[in-house]
Order: structure tokens, then C-alpha cells, then sequence
């Protein structure tokens, strides 16, 4: 988690831009470091649209 990486391209940005692909208007992770990537990469790709939210926030949405 904490290890640099000496790729050319960072996992974050590249897990961004193939989640980008598809046009969604929500991103949904399961856990809090993943969630924390996600939302600086939308930032960097000026994604500001699109949510990103927790496994547990979408179950909650759908049981109301």
C-alpha cells in the first residue's frame, strides 16, 4: 500500500481510465484506501461528476 511504484503509469490513474470507459455516474469501491485513490484520480482527470461511494452506501440507497 505504501510502496512507490516505478511503473510508467501510476495504478490509480490507470484504474481511473479504464473505469472512465464505460461513462459512469458513480464508482463503487470496497475499501477506504481505494476510495481515497479514486477520488484524488477523478480530480486529476476532471471527472468531478462522477461519485465515488462505498459498497455499503449503495446497499444502504437501495434498501430505502
Amino acid at each position: 500500500m505504501w510502496m512507490e511504484e516505478h511503473l510508467s503509469t501510476h495504478i490509480n490513474l490507470e484504474r481511473v481510465s479504464e473505469s472512465l470507459k464505460k461513462n459512469p455516474d458513480t464508482v463503487c469501491v470496497t475499501c477506504p484506501y481505494c476510495m481515497t485513490m479514486f477520488e484524488g484520480s477523478l480530480k486529476d482527470k476532471s471527472a468531478d461528476k462522477v461519485a465515488v461511494k462505498d459498497i455499503a452506501e449503495v446497499v444502504a440507497e437501495g434498501l430505502r
